[in-house]
Parts: C-alpha cells; structure tokens; sequence
C-alpha cells in the first residue's frame, strides 16, 4: 500500500518524536538514578518553592498594606474635605476657594471627589445617582449607609467611565455635628496597582537573587552528602572484586560521618578476616607439609633401599607418629570449625567445678608424673555452673595439658576456683617459662605459637587454645591470660554462677 506524502511525513514525525521521547526518558532515568542529582534536584525545589511562598506570602501582605494605607489616606482625605465643607457653609471660605482645595486634595491623591448636600429623605427621592458609571443600586445602597452615619469603604468596584475598578469611599458629611449629605471618593485601582507591581517586580528579582545564590550551597551541600557515598559504592565494588580499596573520609560527624565509620570498620573487619584467611590457610599448609614432608621421605628410603631392612621398625614408628599428628591436626581443626559455625550442638546442666577438675586431673596424672610436677588442686566444693560437660572438661583439658607442656620438671601447677559477682573464675597457674608480652594478645589465635616455642621440639597443633576460648564464648564465658616471662602463666576463665 502506498500512503500519501502528507501520511509519511505525518508518521516519520511519530517515530522521531516517539525517539527523542524515549531518548529523554533515557537521560532523566540516568541523571536521577545519582544520588547527587536527587539531592541537587530536591534542595533546589525546596529552595524554589521556599523562596516563592515567602515571596508569595511577602507581596500579599505588600498589596494588603498598600490599599490599608490608602484606605487611611483617603479617609484623611475625606476628613479634610469635610472640614473646608464645614468652613464654606460658615462662610469662612468662599465657593471657589472650596473647589480649588478639593480639586488639590483629588489630584494629590490621583481620585475623585464628590461633596453631595442631601439627606436621607431626600436622597429616597432620587431615581438614581448616575456617578462615573458605577452600578447606580450599588452607589444608593452605600450612599445610604453613609447618611446613616456609616462610613464605607469598598475595595473591588468596577467604574465603566473609567475602565477599571476603583477605591469607593463613602463619609458622612457633617455640619455642625449634623449629617446633611456624603463625601464620596473614587480612587482607580490601576494607579494602585502601578507601584504594587514594580514593588512585585523588585521582590520577584531579590527572590530570584535568592534562588541563585543558594545554588553554590546547595551544589556544596549535595556534593559533600553524596561524595561519600559514591566512594563507598566505588570502594564497596572493588571489595566485592577482591581488591584494595582506601578508606573513606568524612568530617562530619552526622548520619554520613558514622556511615562512613562503620564502613570503614567493616572494611578493616574483612581485611582482618581475609588475612586471617591467608594467614590460616598459610599455616594450615605449614602444618601439613612437616609432616608429610617427613612420612614422604621415611618412605622414599624404604622404597628407595636406603633404609636398613632391620631399621623399617623404627622408620614404621616414625611414620605412625607423623600420621597420628595429621590426625590430631584435621581432627582439631573439623572441632573448631564446627564449633566457630555454630553447629556444635550444648547439652547444658548443671556442673561442680571441684568434680570436673578431679576428673580431668585424673586424666592428665600421668603426663604429669613423667615430669615430676606438682599438681595442687585449690578447687572449693560448693561451685556449680550451668554448662556443656563435654566442652567444659575439653576446655579443661587444653589448659591444662598446655601448662604441663609448658612447665619444666619438677615445676608446679595449680588449680583453683572461687565465686566473684555471680560468676565462677576457674584459674591455672604454672611456673613454667612464661610468654613474653609482645605475644600473649595472640596466644587463643588458630595455630599461634611463640618463637620460642618454634624452635623446641613442640609436636602441638597450636589450636588448643583457640578451641578452649570458643568453648567458653559458646557457653556464655570469657577467658584470657597473664604471665610473666620466666616466671609463669596463668590462664583464667569464668562462667555463670548458679546454686
């Protein structure tokens, strides 16, 4: 089908219309998915609609004191032409002296007077007062009122002859404190309105003037709320990315200004985490490589006929004891693994301290035979707590199976437990060589170990007391140490007292 040229050029201006639409759709959606651009946009129409209603506001009142003002001005006026009345009908001033005043008092006030010498009675008889084409029913109606004693004052009347609305003014005529006709004044309101709009115009400039000079503030002030933000956004994107982002920087210490700190918290948390990540995958390959370094070799010498056939013995032994490390080392890890997930499942009762620490002295006897240690438990009867028993006597276990490790032959070692503001603080002291300060921060971190302890003959996991404080923390508790290097430790924790 083949469509009139009117009808194709009607339908290409369709598409390029429907185009540019959709193209300014496109660019208001962009602009106003900014932060910036929102608050820009918002402060600058509060400013706008601020400035109008006070501009608004300020000119209403401006017009309102305008006709007040020539209410009074007009009433002056009538006041004054009653006052010459009064003299012209005592014969003070003459006829022409009269005329020449009132026509001085309407042309200092751009109106029309008019002095009318007539009473009610009178005036009833009238047909009409034709007065420079006013309604004739609204000048009786108020002429009326005045020979009544009443004095009128209307804003809003339309005068034909004069194109226009006008001030009417109605004031009795008195004369010797008798009212013997009406004062009446007409005043156009254009001429009114001339100065009310020039002073429109000046307050409509100075709002204007307002609007522009809030627009530096108002760009400061969406740029100092948004800046931040989008450095958040942009640092928030490179985190998600794997990569390093700086810090975000706010002064203010409003709703951004802590916004900002507890990004900046949450980005130092998860740097914190991350390198705790590597640092435990880092360690955790350490860990596994020692001994499988060593199980690789003890049977690359048997395979490759470098061991004696009477020394396999004591190469299988070495190679069980390597084994078993691994075994202790995966098995501690699934335990704090488990527990740091949450997914170690409590079975709480009610514990005396005194009983679980006979049970776990009992089965650590031995071990601290072989050293010639002291053991002292202090542990009163009485304390019961509300707790784990299984994780409880494991956290027991660690401490003191640490202290045994730790402490030279013939040292001593202590337990003991006492009640303070409704807790039970449970307590092992040794006197073995200590930790230096420099490293008793770190010492309940995962697979944490002094250089002293390094460089001994140490087969430990370095997980025992990273498993111990979790086994407190998820049983309501706290724990930490204090020590004196080479003089001893001593290894607290506490938990809720219950009778």
């Amino acid at each position: 089908m083949i469509l009139p040229a009117g009808r194709l050029r009607q339908s290409g201006a369709l598409v390029i219309n429907w185009r540019l639409n959709r193209m300014f759709k496109s660019i208001f959606k962009s602009i106003f998915k900014s932060i910036f651009a929102r608050l820009l946009t918002t402060y600058l129409l509060i400013t706008v609609l601020a400035i109008a209603s006070m501009t608004l506001i300020l000119a209403i009142v401006y017009k309102d004191a305008v006709f007040s003002e020539k209410k009074e001005t007009l009433e002056l006026v009538a006041q004054k032409a009653n006052q010459l009345t009064q003299d012209y009908y005592q014969h003070q001033i003459s006829v022409q002296e009269l005329n020449s005043e009132v026509n001085g008092l309407a042309y200092g006030t751009a109106s029309i007077i008019y002095i009318l010498k007539i009473d009610e009675a009178q005036f009833s008889k009238q047909q009409g007062l034709a007065l420079n084409g006013l309604d004739e029913s609204f000048v009786a109606r108020n002429v009326k009122l005045v020979l009544q004693g009443q004095k009128v004052f209307q804003q809003k009347e339309y005068s034909k002859d004069f194109a226009d609305y006008v001030l009417f003014v109605g004031y009795p005529l008195s004369i010797n404190e008798k009212i013997e006709g009406a004062i009446l004044i007409l005043c156009p309101v254009s001429n009114i309105n001339k100065s009310v709009a020039q002073m429109y115009l000046i307050i409509l400039a100075v709002g204007a003037a307002m609007v522009i000079l809030s627009l530096p503030f108002i760009y400061y002030n969406s740029r100092r709320i948004s800046k931040p933000i989008k450095e958040m956004d942009a640092a928030a994107r490179k985190i998600a990315q794997g990569e390093k982002a700086d810090p975000t920087v706010v002064a203010s210490q409003d709703e951004i200004g802590r916004l900002s700190d507890s990004f900046n918290y949450m980005k130092e948390q998860i740097d914190k985490t991350e390198k705790m990540r590597n640092d435990l995958i880092a360690d955790i390959s350490h860990e596994l490589r020692t001994p499988l370094t060593s199980i690789n070799g003890f049977i690359k010498g048997i395979v490759d006929g470098v061991v004696e056939p009477e020394d396999y013995q004591e190469y299988m032994f070495l190679i069980r004891e390597e084994t078993q490390r691994l075994i202790r080392l995966t098995s501690d890890l699934l335990d704090l693994a488990k527990i740091q997930s949450g997914s170690i499942t409590l079975q709480k009762e009610r514990i005396e301290i005194a009983v679980l620490a006979e049970s776990v002295l009992s089965v650590l006897r031995s071990p601290a035979e072989k050293k010639r240690l002291s053991v002292i438990n202090k542990v009163p009867s009485g304390l019961y707590v509300l707790a784990d028993p299984s994780s409880l006597k494991q956290v027991l276990i660690n401490i003191l199976s640490n202290a045994i490790k730790y402490t030279q032959e013939e040292g001593q070692i202590i337990i003991d437990a006492g009640l303070n503001n409704h807790e039970v603080c449970l307590a092992v002291q040794d006197t073995g060589f200590g930790i230096a300060a420099a490293d008793l921060p770190y010492i309940f971190e995962k697979f944490y170990r002094s250089d002293k302890v390094r460089n001994s003959d140490d087969k430990s996991t370095g997980l025992g007391l990273a498993i111990a404080k979790n086994l407190v923390e998820v049983n309501g508790g706290n724990i930490w140490a204090e020590s004196v290097e080479g003089k001893g430790t001593s290894l607290t924790f506490t938990l809720l007292s219950i009778e």
